[in-house]
């Protein structure tokens, strides 16, 4: 017999149709789960579904400030029908999920995990509230670390020193990797290389951008001829052109708000020299892995999975956190271009790790294992 799985979800994609990354983690979950229910926020055009033949998602139709209500309103009913082996909350904000899981759990006999994927201000801080929502973080993790089974990290050197600080037994963190590439989408490739740096993501502040124009701005003075390409967009697209055209360099860098799919995504890593990512705070970063699965080595900051990641030197580099430190550790990598190269190489076999099959297989199997002590 095979357990059952409640999860209160932060994600939206799903609930509208949309094949984001927690698609493809409730494909893995399904192969371990007689059934998931998911509960995730109100969101444009969602409706209910199932995805993989057993996971059926249930979106909200009330607020944000009402959601832990709804939440336990819609969890008990569903109780009603079937016995749930365990709950998964995903934990940010208002924590919401976090609360309603926790009352939940104590109504239903069942345990729960609370997953914290990233933590505002840790290791920087990006903008002045991070650092009361830090506290906020911790006010919760301390109620989670007395009433979970446990509390999943997805890296296992940032934020479980972090938690050990706060308090939290080290037997209660659960480290389970999220980030996962598909390495035959992202791979190697013979593509011409016009660009001597690129950036990927989300323009929001914990990215860095004041971070990312300085480097491009250095590395445009050092190299005449060196391009540049910026990929993503979010509320900080007006900052970043602002910068690019105070450092005069507007005209070499090209800006791509939004590209199709992920072969189009993996053509643009091909593309660049190498990949920057000088984000304050990260889980991942996704991004990166991809960067390096096409043999596109990663300059980063030390943030999320990047220090397990990366052999500085070898197969990418760790920034320091002073932009003009690092903006003149990457001209100086860039102009060895035989390391480059060989960064390039070993960067593709760091990935190894993170396929999809090998992150999601690990996931599910923990939470069934979980689980299966309900069974008993």
């Amino acid at each position: 017999m095979k357990p059952s799985l409640l999860m209160l979800s932060g994600d939206r994609d799903v609930a509208a149709g949309r094949r984001g990354p927690f698609y493809y983690t409730l494909e893995g979950l399904s192969r371990e789960f007689d059934r998931i229910d998911v509960l995730t926020p109100n969101v444009a055009n969602g409706q209910p579904r199932t995805l993989h033949g057993v996971a059926h998602i249930h979106p909200s139709t009330g607020g944000r400030l009402w959601h832990a209500r709804w939440l336990i309103r819609r969890g008990r009913a569903l109780a009603a029908e079937r016995r749930y082996h365990l709950i998964v909350s995903h934990d940010y904000g208002i924590f919401s999920n976090g609360i309603a899981a926790a009352r939940l759990s104590r109504r239903l006999g069942a345990p729960y995990v609370s997953e914290i994927h990233h933590i505002p201000a840790h290791p920087r801080r990006a903008q002045w509230w991070e650092s009361a929502a830090k506290l906020g973080y911790r006010a919760y993790i301390g109620f989670a670390a007395t009433r979970a089974r446990a509390i999943r990290v997805v890296n296992r050197r940032e934020v479980p020193e972090l938690l050990r600080r706060w308090g939290v037994p080290p037997e209660r963190i659960l480290v389970l990797p999220s980030a996962h590439v598909d390495r035959e989408v992202f791979r190697p490739g013979d593509d011409p290389r016009p660009y001597t740096l690129g950036f990927v993501g989300r323009l929001v502040a914990n990215k860095g951008l004041d971070y990312l124009a300085k480097v491009f701005a250095t590395l445009a003075a050092d190299a005449p001829d060196a391009r540049f390409v910026a990929v993503g967009n979010g509320p900080e697209a007006a900052d970043l052109q602002r910068r690019l055209s105070a450092a005069g360099i507007e005209d070499r860098v090209d800006r791509i708000r939004w590209v199709d799919g992920p072969d189009d995504l993996a053509a643009l890593y091909r593309q660049m020299d190498a990949l920057v990512c000088p984000s304050r705070s990260e889980g991942g970063p996704r991004v990166c892995l991809e960067a390096m699965a096409c043999g596109t080595p990663v300059f980063s900051t030390p943030v999320g999975l990047m220090p397990e990641v990366i052999e500085p030197g070898v197969n990418g580099w760790l920034l320091p956190w002073d932009a003009k430190a690092g903006a003149d550790l990457v001209v100086r990598a860039l102009g060895a271009r035989d390391a480059l190269a060989g960064a390039g190489t070993a960067a593709r076999r760091a990935t190894e790790p993170f396929t999809r099959d090998r992150v999601l297989g690990a996931y599910a199997r923990a939470y069934r294992d979980l689980a299966s002590e309900s069974l008993a």
